[in-house]
């Protein structure tokens, strides 16, 4: 495992963490958005959304201990995917810093 499979394997498992404190933060109050229909919705799409993102980086997690080395560039079609995996961790991983504020700060409202 190069150091750069590490460094992406760290971001993963910080993806998964923060997406479980999340879906915890959302599950805190939930009888405070029991009265406010619009509020609930965005609370249990939010909810949804970190489930599916928890599901998929661990099934990110175990491609990457099947496959620990970045394909040649002979293997091409799956080198490109490993790539873009690469690429699409750091956007959900910003995506998963920003949501987690949020959630937070919502927290610190109610």
């Amino acid at each position: 495992l190069s150091w750069k499979g590490l460094i992406f394997l760290i971001v993963y498992v910080c993806i998964g963490a923060f997406t479980v404190i999340a879906c915890c933060t959302c599950l805190d109050h939930r009888k405070d958005y029991l009265d406010d229909s619009e509020t609930f919705r965005l609370e249990l799409n939010v909810f949804m959304t970190g489930i599916v993102n928890i599901i998929i980086v661990h099934m990110v997690l175990v491609l990457n201990s099947a496959i620990v080395t970045m394909p040649k560039k002979g293997d091409e079609p799956y080198r490109s995917l490993a790539i873009v995996m690469r690429v699409l961790s750091i956007i959900v991983f910003a995506n998963t810093v920003l949501g987690l504020r949020v959630q937070f700060e919502e927290a610190e409202y109610y």
